[in-house]
């Protein structure tokens, strides 16, 4: 699974709603990016059960431990930026492509 689709996706809608022209948030985009970082811990909530019931036997196995420290590494990311935008790239730790490990 690449992970980095879905956090590409996810940050491009932060980056279309925001204003261009300031460093700060605006309100309509600090309540999306809010509900963002909500629906990334419902997500990892769901993740940590989902590995709970998988079968630790099966053939081919979905890497948890990647998948939850990446959601967690984007709400991190994401907190960062509502709470000190800025212009300067961020280097997300840990992020991977599947199969680069």
């Amino acid at each position: 699974m690449k992970y980095l689709i879905i956090i590409i996706g996810l940050l491009s809608v932060g980056n279309s709603i925001a204003d261009t022209e300031t460093d700060t948030v605006t309100e309509d985009e600090k309540r999306y990016l809010i509900k963002i970082v909500q629906d990334l811990k419902h997500v990892d909530e769901m993740a940590a059960k989902a590995s709970i019931k998988a079968d630790p036997d099966a053939r081919v196995t979905l890497d948890y431990v990647a998948l939850r420290h990446d959601l967690q590494e984007l709400q991190r990311a994401l907190e960062a930026h509502i709470n000190n935008p800025s212009r300067s790239p961020r280097k997300l730790e840990g992020l991977t492509l599947a199969g680069n490990n």
